[in-house]
């Protein structure tokens, strides 16, 4: 089972939309909206209805085997006051690329933090500011490296952490718990016959706070002993995490304008 990356927003009547973080795999078309050609990728699913997402990387539709290309263009134009305002939304609101130098600032665990280069020694924080060795800042992408490792060493370790104090409470055994760089989910969970399993936990989820990501966890865990999200899901989700339809409104809204890393 997966918890999908949100959308901000909400979507108009009859339509099914969800939301990723990178573009989806498909082939590259276009359709004309309101004398304006605008590109989409298109791709084949196992789904009962056409589906439309507008990301940061622009439009993606989404159709069952049965559907005609002409049908999910219809489809489109159908939705097209909708798509172009998005669109738009999105290009307006579009945050620039990260620049990756000396007190560039990083979102960590719900607050900012500033790069700063020091000396010597391991990358590390220190109150407001993530000393990085000043080895690293000899070119962008070494920085880049050198901060994404520390990121996602920290995030596993908290993961791990996290999942280990709701799994007793949840009556599920401890699951392996790895990182995952996914391209539609915040979180997997894949259950073993023993009741064990194993759940990835996207490492970008390390720049909210933790109840957030505690969130997350908590979704997951409940997965290995419901492999759905039927209403004894649900209830078990709540169990240990009360505030999830709060923490879920959180990530659909905050989750596409996170830094692009």
């Amino acid at each position: 089972m997966q918890l999908e990356l949100p959308f901000p927003a909400e979507p108009p009547s009859g339509s099914d939309l969800t939301g990723s973080i990178r573009p989806r795999s498909g082939r590259l078309r276009e359709v004309r909206l309101s004398g304006r050609v605008i590109p989409y990728w298109f791709r084949r699913a196992s789904r009962r209805t056409i589906g439309i997402v507008v990301d940061q990387y622009g439009l993606t539709a989404s159709a069952p085997r049965w559907a005609t290309i002409a049908a999910v263009e219809a489809f489109v134009r159908e939705q097209e006051r909708w798509i172009l305002k998005r669109l738009d939304e999105r290009r307006r609101h579009a945050p620039a690329p990260f620049a990756w130098r000396d007190g560039a600032q990083l979102p960590y665990l719900g607050r900012t933090v500033a790069l700063m280069r020091w000396r010597c020694g391991a990358t590390r924080l220190t109150g407001e500011r993530l000393q990085v060795p000043a080895i690293a800042f000899q070119s962008a992408s070494r920085l880049r490296d050198t901060v994404l490792g520390w990121l996602k060493c920290c995030a596993l370790a908290l993961y791990r952490e996290r999942a280990a104090a709701f799994a007793p409470a949840m009556g599920v055994l401890l699951p392996q718990v790895g990182l995952s760089n996914a391209a539609s989910q915040w979180g997997s969970c894949a259950k073993r016959r023993d009741g064990g399993g194993r759940v990835l936990l996207h490492w970008k989820l390390v720049h909210f706070e933790p109840a957030l990501i505690d969130y997350v966890v908590a979704h997951e865990l409940a997965h290995l002993r419901h492999m759905n999200h039927s209403m004894a899901f649900w209830r078990l989700v709540n169990s240990a995490y009360p505030e999830h339809q709060w923490a879920r409104r959180e990530l659909r809204q905050r989750g596409p304008f996170i830094p692009d890393l």
